[in-house]
């Protein structure tokens, strides 16, 4: 018999007599319903139709599920399997207002059920929603409706809410690899309806979500079985397709790297220009400086800076997966650095009627830069305020991507170019600092700062080798490109003698970059002015004062090396090739330029000598050192994932994964 102080699905609870009226939302009454394990759609036929008419209360359902137990969510599994199939029914009907609200019924649910710890994730989420005779059904249906609606919801909404499910189910797991739901979006794979999301002008402000998933299932067990979304991303040719990547790109770049500026101005125009205003205000209105924070928008900037970048910054996966698999996107890259030229060196067209279409586009898009230049900015920042494991992933990204783009000989010609030179602000925010470079310059220049800056901030006791590697092969490939075509950029020197600074504590580094220098050097000191010898010389000066620094070094790797017998610190190597005896090269300039220096001393009657001296032994005393050149200097092992860095990027993908969930969407 009803009670008869309750009438079901009226959204009214009538208490006992005296009390106030409680109303309850009818969504609200019906879930917690169907959470006490009750089916309040017996005996009523139109139940299912009217419930999908119900706006959803989102905040409710996620507490219900995040508050219900894994036993008793197990325990109402006929419940969970009738509400997950009658949603998907839903979605095949004619009314939108149904569709959205079974979809976004489904995103709640499956959230909920996604956040359990199971045992047997996979297992025991399809038991729970469909039962395991009943997968192979129901799934593919879910998959093809969902691949219907997001190309041909009748409504925007109804093609974003398609989306949103689709990232819901093939995020359920950080590891994606364990997630046997995804299998259904292999056999049914949703690439082009993905595509046409990204670059269709309606659907602008779904591009990150529909990049990122489309990324994301590029990336599903991708070398364990043969992955149909890596294969068709290979084979883009599209140019609205690699634009609307790096739109996106560039946008989100703006965004985290605003994050970093906001916590600390590092431009001193800006700080100044802070300063000034406040003070002004100040003098004006006393009450005004003394609530005003300056420069700074947070009182502990350290601990706000482990927290960034947000979330959003996963899409710098996509972009690395476009690099290393799509050679058309790389070539999209470096046309689209190529479209620009500095004013002071016009490319002269005679015929303005054969304007390419790709320069149109640039003018319209209205940038003094590429959108490219946004991804060196942000790397910049992120890679000197590399803190947490979460970071390191993210710098993992970066310079992998980076040491793919200089492997590539088209793109290193063109970002050493001076005819396409680029103001790029980089993180001055860590000390040391790097030069203030406000003037434009080719890329070539900025990628080396964004690495050195990455170098220079990044020593600590357990120290990062694998990045150290990638940052050291990014400068490697770089230099050895200048080398082969002997070619020259603007403010080369400086770079000289910052890469014997910060390779000064790591000696194997300086050695290698001592003979590349070296080499470099008799190929260029024929054309001294392209080269300053003043920078020349302050980079020997610098070897020569840390003398018994690389003499203790030189003993260090002498009893280390296997099967020899300890060696002066001196003695010439046996081969040119020994990764032990390299270091000779170094002691070859100490002991060829402190002979030099001796000599000077004993002529002059000198028992002390001045800096301005010794540079001038040392610039009048190139002709008679001697250094032996390794053989194949320039060559590198090219770069390859499944060899070198398969478990590394399988562990970056699921930080990816779980940033991803936490995206803001603008």
């Amino acid at each position: 018999m009803q009670s008869p102080t309750k009438t079901v699905f009226t959204g009214v609870i009538r208490p006992a007599y005296g009390a106030k009226t409680v109303l309850k939302e009818k969504f609200v009454e019906i879930y917690e319903s169907f959470f006490k394990g009750n089916d309040p759609s017996i005996g009523q036929p139109n139940f299912w139709s009217e419930l999908f008419l119900l706006k959803v209360n989102a905040t409710y359902l996620t507490k219900c599920l995040s508050e219900i137990s894994q036993d008793k969510l197990l325990a109402i599994k006929n419940n969970i399997g009738k509400l997950f199939l009658k949603s998907i029914e839903a979605m095949k009907e004619e009314n939108t207002q149904r569709k959205i609200n079974a979809m976004e019924t489904l995103c709640v649910l499956l959230q909920g059920i996604f956040s359990k710890r199971f045992n047997n994730f996979s297992f025991e989420v399809i038991n729970l929603l469909t039962g395991l005779n009943n997968a192979d059904t129901v799934f593919p249906q879910l998959v093809d409706t969902i691949k219907y609606l997001m190309r041909h919801g009748e409504i925007i909404e109804v093609q974003h809410e398609a989306l949103r499910l689709a990232i819901v189910i093939v995020c359920g797991n950080t590891n994606i690899n364990q997630n046997s739901i995804n299998e259904y979006f292999i056999k049914n794979d949703i690439f082009d309806p993905l595509i046409q999301l990204i670059i269709s002008p309606k659907t602008s402000h779904m591009a990150y979500e529909a990049i990122m998933l489309l990324d994301i299932l590029a990336n599903y067990n991708k070398h364990e079985s043969r992955n149909p979304y890596l294969t068709k991303l290979i084979d883009i040719k599209g140019e609205a397709v690699f634009e609307k990547i790096m739109e996106v790109l560039s946008s989100t770049c703006i965004k985290c790297q605003g994050q970093y500026i906001e916590i600390q101005e590092d431009d001193e125009a800006n700080k100044y220009l802070i300063s000034t205003v406040v003070s002004y205000v100040g003098s004006i209105l006393p009450w005004y400086g003394s609530g005003t924070k300056q420069h700074s928008n947070v009182s502990d900037p350290e601990l706000a800076f482990v927290r960034l970048p947000s979330a959003n910054v996963a899409i710098l996966l996509s972009f690395y997966d476009m690099v290393n698999n799509n050679k058309r996107f790389v070539d999209y890259i470096t046309k689209s650095i190529a479209r620009f030229s500095i004013p002071s060196r016009p490319q002269f067209n005679d015929n303005p009627a054969t304007t390419t279409e790709d320069n149109k586009k640039s003018a319209e898009i209205g940038r003094d830069c590429p959108y490219f230049c946004d991804f060196l900015s942000l790397s910049s920042y992120l890679l000197q305020h590399n803190r947490t494991n979460r970071t390191a992933s993210y710098a993992n990204l970066i310079l992998l991507t980076l040491v793919i783009l200089v492997e590539d000989a088209s793109f290193n010609e063109i970002i050493c170019e001076d005819e396409r030179q680029f103001v790029v602000r980089l993180c001055r925010q860590r000390p040391p600092l790097l030069q203030n470079a406000k003037f434009p310059r080719p890329l070539v220049g900025v990628i080396l700062d964004v690495v050195i800056g990455f170098i220079n901030h990044n020593l600590r006791r357990k120290l990062q080798t694998d990045l150290y590697s990638m940052a050291l092969g990014v400068i490697h490939r770089t230099m050895s490109y200048l080398k082969r075509n002997r070619k020259l950029f603007n403010n080369m020197d400086y770079y000289f003698i910052i890469f014997y600074s910060i390779s000064l504590g790591r000696i194997m580094a300086l050695t290698y970059w001592l003979i590349e220098i070296h080499t470099f050097k008799h190929r260029t000191l024929s054309t001294r002015s392209s080269f300053n010898p003043i920078s020349y010389d302050n980079f020997f000066y610098e070897i020569v004062r840390a003398k018994e620094t690389f003499e203790g070094l030189s003993r260090i790797v002498n009893k280390t090396k296997p099967g020899s017998p300890t060696k002066s610190a001196f003695q010439k190597p046996a081969s040119p090739s020994s990764q032990f005896d390299v270091l000779s090269n170094i002691n070859t300039i100490c002991t060829h330029f402190h002979l030099k220096i001796e000599t000077w001393k004993l002529n002059n009657r000198a028992r002390t000598i001045t800096p301005e001296q010794v540079y001038s032994i040392i610039s009048s005393n190139y002709d008679t050192l001697e250094l032996i050149t390794p053989e194949k200097l320039d060559h590198y092992t090219p770069y390859s994932e499944i060899r070198h860095h398969g478990p590394l990027l399988r562990q970056v993908l699921r930080v990816i994964v779980e940033d991803f969930k936490k995206r803001e969407i603008c």
